[in-house]
């Protein structure tokens, strides 16, 4: 018996540290997108923040800061803008404060018009009238990720592991996407 739990502790612990470090990840694979709405709110007042290690993603819902462990998301499929995404099943926000939100905040890479990721990936938001797109490029291509009918969507913030890009759309709050999954789902590439 004893010889049982010796092997059966660390693997429950290894299974535990595994969706720890990959929640997000591996939830956006399960279901097969590259895009997710982590934090609906049609309040969102400022631009997402990220902590350091990339794992809280922090919102200023009517001003007070807010944050989503993102190793703990669980994410059910939904449509936005006719494309099939990811949207948290359960959003359970912890306060933040305002402190730490303006400390991450100085240590981001923080644009209302672009971003690039670590792989080279450089995301821009074109906006026409009321309506607003996210393009990725590398290298000499471009392509379209989505766009919106009648919604404004900006204030693009990299994570700082330079995997995922949030942003805010007014109608719906803040929305991750990661960027190499977006290209790989985009098609071929030059």
């Amino acid at each position: 018996m004893k010889t049982i739990r010796l092997f059966v502790i660390p693997l429950l612990a290894i299974a535990a540290l595994a969706q720890l470090v990959n929640g997000l990840a591996s939830e956006m694979a399960r279901l097969r997108i590259h895009t997710a709405l982590l934090i609906p709110s049609q309040a969102v007042d400022e631009s997402p923040v990220w902590s350091p290690d990339s794992r809280y993603l922090g919102a200023n819902i009517q001003g007070q800061w807010f944050k989503l462990d993102t190793s703990k998301v669980r994410l059910q499929e939904a449509t936005w803008h006719r494309q099939k995404i990811g949207a948290i099943a359960k959003p359970t926000l912890e306060p933040l404060a305002k402190s730490n939100a303006l400390a991450w905040a100085k240590q981001e890479q923080r644009r209302t018009g672009d971003a690039t990721g670590k792989s080279g990936i450089k995301a821009a938001r074109k906006s026409a009238e009321l309506s607003t797109s996210l393009v990725l490029s590398k290298g000499t291509g471009s392509w379209v990720v989505w766009r919106s009918d009648l919604e404004n969507c900006g204030e693009l913030t990299m994570s700082p592991d330079g995997v995922y890009l949030a942003y805010i759309c007014e109608t719906n709050g803040v929305i991750v996407t990661d960027m190499e999954q977006a290209l790989q789902a985009l098609g071929p590439q030059p």
